[in-house]
C-alpha cells in the first residue's frame, strides 16, 4: 500500500514530473498522428486502384489490342472473373472557350461494361436534384445527367449530332472547390460543344493525321483523387474507336487500291477486369496469364507482348514511396521518442538523489529493496499510462479534424499550407488503425518503465545507515 501513496504523493506535489508526462504526451501523439496521417494516404490509394482502375489490366501498347472480343470471351468464361470491359486509352488535347487547352486523358468505353469493373457510376458528381440545388436545372433541361452518363448519349435534341462526354470535376479550369469541399460554378460546361483532338496510331505504331471533334459534357465525375478528376475524359467507345481508326476496316493493296486483301480487325488499347468475390487480384492475373498464353498457341495474330498486370503493380512505384515515407517518418519519430525515455532516466534519478532520506527511512522502517525499486517502477508506469492516454486523446482529435485544423491554420496565418492544384488527393486522408495505436500506447508505457530502471536499482542499494546521515 506503501508504494502506491508515495507513487501518487509524487506525482501531486513534484512539478518536475510532469516534464516526463509532457515528453510520453508528445512523442505518443507525434507517432499516432504520423502512422494516422500516412496510413491514410497509403489506404487512399489501394481504395482508388480498384475504383478507378479495375482488378487487372491488360495492355499491349498504344498500336492496340486486335481480335479483343476473343480474349474478352475467353477471360470473362474464367471462373475467377466478374466482368470485363475493352476501353481505349489515349491521351488528347481539350480546348475550353474562351480558355487554355489542356492536355487530358481520353478513355473510350461502354459505360454499362465498365462501371461494373470499376466504380464509374458511383463517381458521377451531378444528378436532378445537384442540378437544383446549383440552380443549373434550367440549363440542363429535363433530363437525368446520370442517365445521359451511362449512355455516353448527348440527350439534347439541338445538340444530337454531337457525341457525349463525361470529364473530371477539375477538367473544368472555371470550377471553384470551396473551403468546405463543394463545389462553385461560374462557367459550366455542361451543353457546351467542346473542340478535342485525338492522335492516331497504325497497327505498326506509325502516327496518322490528328483526328478533331467536338463533344458535348453531360456529366463531371468527382473520384476525389485530383490527379484524375483533373485530367481523365470519358467518351463513347465507338467514337474513340473512329477518332483513333482503331474500328474495323477493309485491308487493300497498295500498289492496286481496287484489290481487296482482307479485314483489319478492330483494335482497343486495354481490357480491365474485376476479381469475382472470393479471389484475389493476383489469383485472377494468374489465371489471365494462363488464359492468354493458351489463346497464343491457337491465334498467331494475337500481340506477342502483352503486359498482363494487377492494380497493384500498376501503382507499385507510388504505393511503395508512400510505404517508405510512411517508415521514414515512423522510423525519425521513434528515434525521437528516445528523448522520453532519457528524460524519465534523468528526472527519476533527480528524485532518487532528493529523496534519499526518505528510502533510508523505509528501508529502516523494514522496506526491501524490491519494494523500494518497485515504488519508482510504478511511478513510472503510471507517468506511461497518464502520458500515453492524453497522448492518444490529442492525436485522436488531431487526425479527426485534420482537414479543419488544416483549413484554420492558412485563414489564421494567411498562407497556403499545400496548393490544391498540385496536390495529389482533394482532401488530407487519414486512418486511425486502432491496432497500431495499442502498439504505440503498450511501447509508451515500456519505455517509461526501462527509464526508470537505473533510478530504481540506485533507489534500491540506497544504504539506511548512511542515506541518514546525507544532507
Amino acid at each position: 500500500m506503501y508504494k502506491l501513496l508515495l507513487t501518487f504523493r509524487y506525482l501531486r506535489r513534484k512539478l518536475i514530473p510532469l516534464f516526463a508526462l509532457l515528453a510520453v504526451t508528445l512523442c505518443t501523439a507525434m507517432l499516432i498522428v504520423v502512422l494516422s496521417i500516412m496510413g491514410g494516404f497509403h489506404d487512399l490509394l489501394l481504395n482508388s486502384g480498384t475504383k478507378l482502375i479495375g482488378d487487372v489490366q491488360l495492355y499491349a501498347g498504344v498500336q492496340g489490342i486486335s481480335d479483343y472480343d476473343k480474349i474478352l470471351d475467353e477471360i470473362r468464361e474464367l471462373p475467377q472473373t466478374e466482368s470485363a470491359a475493352a476501353t481505349i486509352q489515349t491521351i488528347g488535347l481539350l480546348q475550353i472557350p474562351s480558355g487554355p487547352t489542356l492536355m487530358v486523358e481520353i478513355i473510350g468505353a461502354d459505360p454499362d461494361e465498365l462501371t461494373h469493373v470499376i466504380h464509374y457510376k458511383d463517381t458521377l458528381y451531378w444528378s436532378a436534384e445537384r442540378l437544383e440545388k446549383q440552380n443549373l436545372a434550367a440549363q440542363y433541361g429535363p433530363h437525368d445527367p446520370v442517365e445521359a452518363a451511362m449512355k455516353l448519349a448527348t440527350p439534347w435534341p439541338r445538340l444530337a449530332e454531337y457525341p457525349a462526354m463525361v470529364m473530371g470535376i477539375e477538367v473544368n479550369p472555371y470550377n471553384t472547390r470551396l473551403k468546405d469541399g463543394s463545389y462553385d460554378f461560374p462557367y459550366p460546361l455542361l451543353a457546351r460543344p467542346l473542340s478535342l483532338t485525338l492522335v492516331p496510331v497504325s497497327s505498326r505504331g506509325g502516327i496518322l493525321e490528328p483526328a478533331t471533334q467536338q463533344f458535348v459534357p453531360v456529366n463531371e465525375f468527382h473520384s476525389g483523387l485530383y490527379d484524375a478528376d483533373s485530367k481523365r475524359i470519358f467518351i463513347p467507345f465507338a467514337v474513340a474507336q473512329k477518332m483513333l481508326m482503331m474500328d474495323q476496316a477493309t485491308r487493300v493493296n497498295p500498289a492496286d487500291p481496287t484489290k481487296i486483301l482482307g479485314t483489319i480487325p478492330a483494335r482497343c488499347t486495354t481490357i480491365v477486369v474485376r476479381a469475382k468475390a472470393g479471389y484475389t487480384a493476383d489469383q485472377l492475373c494468374a489465371a489471365v496469364n494462363t488464359r492468354y498464353a493458351e489463346l497464343m498457341k491457337t491465334n498467331p495474330d494475337l500481340p506477342d507482348y502483352m503486359q498482363i498486370r494487377t492494380w497493384q503493380e500498376l501503382l507499385r512505384k507510388l504505393l511503395d514511396t508512400v510505404q517508405n515515407e510512411k517508415n521514414l517518418m515512423t522510423f525519425l519519430f521513434g528515434i525521437i521518442s528516445v528523448v522520453a525515455i532519457i528524460m524519465v532516466l534523468v528526472i527519476f534519478y533527480m528524485i532518487v538523489l532528493e529523496k534519499t532520506r526518505d528510502i533510508g527511512i523505509l528501508r529502516a522502517l523494514g522496506a526491501s529493496r524490491l519494494g523500494v525499486a518497485s515504488i519508482f517502477l510504478t511511478y513510472a508506469g503510471v507517468i506511461g499510462v497518464i502520458g500515453s492516454a492524453l497522448g492518444t486523446l490529442i492525436a485522436y482529435l488531431i487526425v479527426h479534424y485534420i482537414n479543419e485544423i488544416h483549413q484554420w491554420l492558412g485563414d489564421a496565418f494567411g498562407i497556403v499550407i499545400w496548393d490544391r492544384r498540385v496536390y495529389f488527393f482533394d482532401q488530407i486522408p487519414n486512418q486511425v488503425n486502432w491496432h497500431e495505436i495499442a502498439l504505440i500506447v503498450l511501447a509508451a508505457i515500456i519505455a517509461s518503465v526501462l527509464g526508470s530502471i537505473v533510478p530504481a536499482v540506485k533507489a534500491a542499494l540506497v544504504d539506511p545507515v548512511q542515506s541518514l546521515r546525507y544532507e
